[in-house]
């Protein structure tokens, strides 16, 4: 992946309330590289872990796992970017699909039929009804468990974190965001979009740490041998020692 040239804002960037917005979210991600340097060694040194896997990676032994692999890798970056920024709700949408692509690959994995399940999924009815059936959470979870099962308990555990705080539209999703002021004639609710320091900036970004070693650990069950030639595997545990 070759880096883009640092391009000024467009004319008129900033001028309506979407540009503005992401210029803050933005600024927010500038704010949080500098501010949570120990939190951000660890995130960019999972990163690197991720990309030192598919970096000239030909003829992976199956497509459709590695395929899984980048788009977890992919969800991974989003939820970075989206708790650096202080998008705090909608970080935890993206460390649910982190999980949900390596448990997926563990799944398919361990079951090897399961890939052409997953394949056909959109070819008629009878294929949408057999990939729901064989891929429910409980049913992916099962195989997660038996692959590893001391990461299937944080699995669990981080993935229920995630329903509640913005993997779906529940209650801590929307009052964790919220900023009530009491007045003697009224309460003003203040539902905050971009997070600056503080407990929700800093239980994002503690999370997506989690989700990311969670799905490398997963990971490494399928690709073990690949993961101890790269010394990924010491990296990792390097990694928990430190805090993740």
């Amino acid at each position: 992946m070759t880096r883009a040239a640092r391009l000024p804002p467009p004319p008129g960037w900033g001028d309506d309330e979407l540009s503005a917005f992401l210029e803050s979210a933005h600024q927010n991600q500038y704010a949080t590289f500098v501010g949570k340097r120990d939190t951000m060694a660890k995130l960019v040194s999972m990163d690197a872990l991720f990309a030192r896997v598919t970096k000239d990676w030909i003829n992976p032994p199956s497509q459709i796992l590695a395929m899984l692999f980048i788009r977890c890798h992919g969800a991974y970056r989003t939820a970075c970017s989206l708790a650096m920024s202080g998008q705090a709700a909608e970080c935890y949408v993206q460390c649910r699909s982190v999980l949900e692509y390596a448990a997926y690959g563990v799944h398919i994995n361990r079951n090897p039929s399961l890939g052409n399940v997953w394949l056909d999924r959109h070819v008629d009815e009878a294929g949408l009804k057999a990939s729901k059936k064989a891929f429910q959470h409980v049913a992916v979870v099962d195989s997660v468990k038996a692959a590893n099962r001391h990461a299937a308990e944080r699995f669990e555990t981080i993935y229920q974190r995630t329903i509640d705080f913005g993997g779906h539209p529940n209650e801590r999703s929307v009052t964790a965001n919220i900023q009530v002021t009491e007045e003697p004639d009224r309460r003003q609710m203040l539902a905050i979009l971009l997070h600056g320091d503080g407990v929700q900036l800093d239980m994002a970004l503690k999370t997506v740490a989690q989700c990311g070693m969670i799905a490398l650990e997963l990971l490494e069950t399928i690709y073990g041998p690949k993961f101890q030639l790269l010394g990924i595997k010491t990296a990792m545990l390097d990694l928990r020692r430190r805090g993740i």
